[in-house]
């Protein structure tokens, strides 16, 4: 319920082109991320400044969509948010979904 939520919000955050507003991790979540992943908000890759080589890392991406990330970036200018990747080739909502956790836009 809380995935469909979340892509929900989105969704409408990117069909309004408004700001979205991510909801608070529960408890749960928040120890499963600083127990088990150990990311944490400062550990987060930069999108702006991000490598091939750290794209890659994230959950899902590969060589050619870390490139793809890359060649957004260089051809469009800085991310302003996470939620931008999706105009991205080949990186839809569920993409989003399983690296937003992972990126930030400084």
């Amino acid at each position: 319920m809380k995935k469909l939520l979340s892509g929900l919000l989105v969704l409408s955050a990117l069909t309004f082109q408004t700001p979205m507003v991510h909801a608070q991790p529960a408890d749960d979540e928040k120890a499963q991320v600083s127990a088990g992943s150990g990311t944490t908000q400062q550990q987060r890759i930069d999108l702006n400044s991000a490598t091939v080589e750290q794209l890659i890392t994230l959950p899902g991406v590969g060589q050619s969509k870390a490139k793809a990330i890359i060649k957004y970036r260089e051809e469009v200018g800085p991310f302003l948010e996470v939620a931008q990747l999706t105009q991205v080739k080949g990186i839809g909502e569920k993409m989003l979904y399983k690296i937003e956790g992972y990126v930030q836009v400084r």
